[in-house]
């Protein structure tokens, strides 16, 4: 005969199934919930990739306005920029190009901007579309830029920077390529 009653065996019965229901629904809140919480993160401009993004525009915003402040918050003190004519430029030369020597018209993003994180240094890839005074002449064409940034005592800085024009017509571009 066994010593415990058909009463206690259910109890226990009922306290194994519980505990095997709870166990993994327990498991689904906090994967729910870690997830829920990384998708938060992600669209409040949290993560690293988004700050770059962030940063690219107000790049591009302070060229436009011609702000030197907001663009030399961004740039690191030893820039390397290659312009779109193939120039090597120095941190001052780009704030005196959007100082003034330049008038970037309009500088919009055409496609998404692509960034690549790797710890405290980021890529980032933008198709952009121009429209620039430079030297009386009104320039209007697509390119691209690709900038190299690194997380300096907790901000993002450029270091280098290349922009590339596509050229409208390829066979004048062609023809200017050649001695």
């Amino acid at each position: 005969m066994s010593s415990t009653s058909p009463t206690s065996n259910t109890r226990r019965l009922r306290a194994r199934i519980t505990y095997l229901i709870a166990l993994p629904a327990a498991a689904l809140v906090l994967a729910g919930a870690a997830a829920a919480t990384a998708n938060a993160n992600a669209g409040t401009g949290r993560s690293a990739a988004d700050q770059v993004r962030m940063a690219e525009l107000t790049l591009l915003r302070a060229a436009v306005d011609g702000d030197t402040h907001a663009a030399g918050a961004l740039l690191a003190p030893d820039l390397q920029l290659i312009d779109v004519t193939g120039t090597a430029e120095t941190r001052a030369d780009y704030l005196a190009n959007i100082g003034g020597r330049l008038d970037f018209v309009t500088i919009k993003p055409i496609e998404p901007i692509s960034v690549r994180v790797h710890g405290d240094s980021a890529v980032a890839r933008l198709k952009l579309k121009f429209k620039v005074v430079a030297y009386g002449q009104t320039v209007q064409h697509d390119g691209w830029t690709t900038d190299l940034w690194e997380r300096r005592d907790g901000h993002w800085k450029v270091v280098w920077s290349q922009t590339t024009a596509i050229p409208d017509h390829l066979g004048l571009f062609i023809r200017s390529l050649q001695p």
